[in-house]
């Protein structure tokens, strides 16, 4: 898997003392809460931590307010302090919603705290990264907006590591300093119907075992989503203008290793190189086996509107349509794929072109391409 940058994850706890919450007193910056707590006025120019969680199934509603940073690192190391929330002392079914927090180091930051609930938030214009989320399982991260962080020190707006059972739906995720989402080590979660938009590495790099990514508009990034692991489904999204950027990026959807994983029904446009590609990276991470790539639509690709590097095996490509590739429809260059009723139309050199070896599944079409010849090593209609 291609990893971008580097995190440091030398997260530790400070202890600060504690204002009562539950409207007794107004809740000041770097508060603990050990209660249900709800902010009655902003925070301005917290020097440190906003506010600490200090006990389990606490909820902290910002009623609409604001938490406000200083806008200055409080520390030497990267994700060590200055958070707007601070749970990484592990606080177990912890909400946190409706409000803004901006201008410290990190949003929010959740470690080894399970069932979270991050929703109806903005993290916006905080140092690094918008919201920081380590081995919390169950945890929900709902319609949250998620943008302009990390500008200055090219950091990814939501980043998760190690975690299972994460949701992460209806979330906008937009013009951040690096990916939009860096979600490295998930286990059976769902990331849906999130708008992802104008990151300039990436809209989203997933890394993990039996995730579903569905149905996200993806646009305007340097590359659409980036997926690695065994199991995932990556079905229904609608991933455009992925425009490249200095390391090379541009690709619609990039598988890049691990074995049964499913690429359906995503429309994918305009990308500066192939729309979707399949590739194996090893040494540096796991050979992409047993992919499946079913009823896509793919137009206006850079290069390929599908390519198949040599390094990936076992590829069944079904029922896809590419349509006005700059090169080939369909670029196959493993012999150990089927390719089974492919549409490819007015694209620039070979509707389909195989490497000798491939499995004719039968049902191909290729019409109008560059290449008169409109398919190489599998028959076409």
């Amino acid at each position: 898997m291609r990893l971008i940058g580097s995190i440091a994850l030398a997260l530790v706890v400070i202890s600060l003392a504690a204002v009562p919450a539950g409207g007794a007193e107004p809740v000041e910056c770097g508060a603990t809460i050990t209660a249900d707590t709800e902010l009655r006025s902003d925070l301005v120019n917290c020097p440190n931590n906003g506010i600490v969680i200090g006990a389990d199934d606490v909820e902290l509603d910002l009623n609409g307010h604001t938490i406000d940073g200083d806008g200055e690192l409080g520390c030497a190391e990267f994700y060590s302090c200055d958070f707007g929330v601070d749970n990484s002392a592990g606080h177990h079914g912890v909400t946190i919603e409706d409000g803004s927090i901006r201008d410290f180091s990190t949003a929010v930051v959740v470690f080894a705290g399970s069932h979270n609930r991050l929703r109806r938030l903005s993290s916006s214009h905080n140092l690094l990264g918008g919201m920081l989320l380590i081995a919390s399982p169950g945890t929900r991260i709902e319609r949250n907006s998620i943008s302009a962080n990390g500008l200055t020190t090219d950091q990814a707006g939501l980043i998760v590591f190690d975690s299972s059972e994460i949701r992460i739906e209806r979330n906008s995720v937009s013009d951040n300093g690096d990916i939009g989402m860096f979600l490295v080590g998930l286990g059976d979660s769902q990331v849906e119907r999130n708008w992802v938009s104008g990151n300039p590495e990436a809209g989203m790099i997933v890394d993990g075992n039996g995730t579903e990514i569905s149905g996200n508009r993806v646009s305007r990034n340097g590359d659409g989503i980036v997926v690695a692991g065994d199991g995932n489904a990556i079905a229904g999204n609608h991933v455009s203008d992925a425009v490249g950027c200095p390391d090379g990026c541009g690709f619609g959807i990039s598988f890049e290793g691990g074995s049964g994983n499913l690429i359906a029904h995503n429309l994918v446009a305009r990308t500066r190189e192939a729309g979707i590609r399949l590739a194996d990276f090893e040494p540096e991470g796991p050979p992409a086996i047993d992919t499946s790539v079913r009823r896509n639509l793919v137009f206006d690709a850079g290069i390929d509107g599908v390519l198949v590097e040599s390094t990936a095996s076992d590829t069944l490509l079904e029922r896809n349509i590419a349509i006005r590739a700059r090169d080939d429809g369909i670029d196959v260059d493993s012999g150990a794929a089927t390719l089974t009723r492919n549409l490819s139309l007015r694209n620039g050199d070979f509707g389909i072109e195989a490497v000798p070896g491939v499995t004719d599944g039968g049902g191909n079409t290729a019409h109008g391409n560059g290449n008169p010849a409109q398919c190489l090593n599998v028959a076409c209609r």
